[in-house]
């Protein structure tokens, strides 16, 4: 099985980029610049018709612009990547035609770059056998390989890996199709939100490492009418009508009854009676007294 497809890069539309783009191949070559894929982006990628030329293909973007063609018109200094019966060139539109730029496909890859073309003999987490890669794509900078079952070929389903080999793609039947290509640019956006998603939380460690040892501190011990002002107004005065000492209004009701001293002599009983006694007596007396003068006052007044 053979994708035969296309692809268009466009120079970066950013300050930096502004002194290679639209420029001819002799002028870029004239002061010592090269065609290099960093300097652009994949603006399109779709089917090629049996036999079309790189001249054919640019006239038909030209003519018609595809919905998916997120770019400004084809002109000098894109580069038309074809990929055709297994093979992918990429070709530099000039003023007056199309060079080949073998170095464009040169891709700086990681160090940890596992797959390639010739790839034989994979092994792929998860599923049984080997592997080998089929086809790839050139999508993005990147590199997506079509990997295809050792032993049972194309009755098994295609597998569509990363260039680090990451399934991108489980059960794929038609190659690089819409829905191919719709599953890369998938992974792209979720390698990217990742990749964010770190850089977000690398910045925030500094800030939270700084905040860490004020948070650590122990707050001093406070007095308690320190831990008056602590508490609500609700509280403070609810614990002040219950508290025996107003110097425990700290929040806490502890308010208990007195404890008894077990060191104090036993009090007897009977000597409680006879002070008992003595004190009704008392009283008894005091009140025939006042008794006494009352009757004598009234003798008086008669």
């Amino acid at each position: 099985m053979s994708t035969s497809q296309c692809a268009v890069y466009q120079v970066k539309e950013t300050p930096e980029y502004r002194d290679v783009r639209f420029r001819s191949y002799e002028k870029l070559r004239s002061e010592g610049k090269s065609v290099s894929i960093e300097n652009y982006q994949q603006v399109y990628i779709g089917r090629i018709q049996p036999g079309e030329t790189p001249a054919d293909i640019k006239i038909r973007l030209q003519k018609q612009r595809p919905k998916n063609f997120k770019g400004h018109s084809i002109g000098c200094s894109d580069v038309l990547v074809i990929t055709d019966e297994g093979k992918t060139t990429a070709y530099y539109i000039n003023k007056d035609g199309f060079i080949i730029v073998p170095e464009f496909l040169t891709i700086k890859s990681s160090a940890d770059t596992r797959l390639s073309i010739d790839t034989t003999g994979y092994e792929i987490e998860g599923k049984k056998g080997t592997w080998l890669a089929q086809d790839y794509i050139l999508m993005n900078e990147k590199k997506w390989f079509l990997m295809e079952h050792e032993e049972y070929g194309t009755r098994a389903a295609y597998v569509i890996l990363s260039e680090d080999g990451a399934v991108v793609m489980n059960d794929c039947y038609n190659g690089f199709d819409e829905e191919a290509r719709r599953n890369i640019q998938n992974f792209m956006q979720q390698q990217i939100a990742k990749e964010q998603e770190q850089q977000r939380q690398q910045q925030m460690q500094p800030n939270q490492t700084q905040q860490l040892p004020e948070q650590q501190k122990k707050k001093p011990e406070l007095a308690n009418w320190q831990k008056v002002m602590d508490n609500g107004e609700y509280l403070r005065s609810a614990e002040m009508a219950e508290e025996a000492n107003y110097n425990m209004i700290d929040g806490l009701m502890n308010n208990t009854s007195k404890k008894k001293d077990k060191n104090k002599p036993r009090e007897s009983v009977l000597a409680r009676l006879r002070l008992n006694q003595k004190k009704v007596a008392k009283q008894g007396k005091k009140q025939t007294q006042q008794k006494v003068m009352a009757e004598d006052m009234e003798r008086k007044k008669k």
